[in-house]
């Protein structure tokens, strides 16, 4: 499986805290993050008994997400485009 399910915890405020590993997480690194006037993101690696992952999490809707190489490769193969369309899907201004 690419992508684990999302899960509505937030991390804690110690970023090495082992409380806020999502399940099947054996260990992770600190947390990093990006942002603008639009949104936020965290990121971090994270180990599993069956390898890395990078886990986001979005504090605005405390949604996260686990990836693992190959759905990474799948991100990175994509025209800026197909963003592009997600975005407005997302946010409701697509056309229908």
């Amino acid at each position: 499986m690419t992508a684990a399910s999302h899960s509505a915890a937030p991390p804690s405020a110690d970023p090495s805290a082992s409380e806020d590993l999502p399940p099947g997480v054996v260990d992770a690194d600190p947390w990093s993050g990006i942002g603008n006037e639009f949104t936020g993101v965290r990121f971090r690696k994270v180990y599993t008994r069956n390898g890395e992952r990078l886990e986001l999490f979005i504090p605005r809707t405390e949604r996260r997400v686990l990836l693992d190489p190959m759905a990474l490769e799948v991100v990175a193969m994509q025209e800026a485009d197909f963003f592009t369309h997600l975005i407005a899907r997302q946010l409701g201004s697509a056309d229908d």
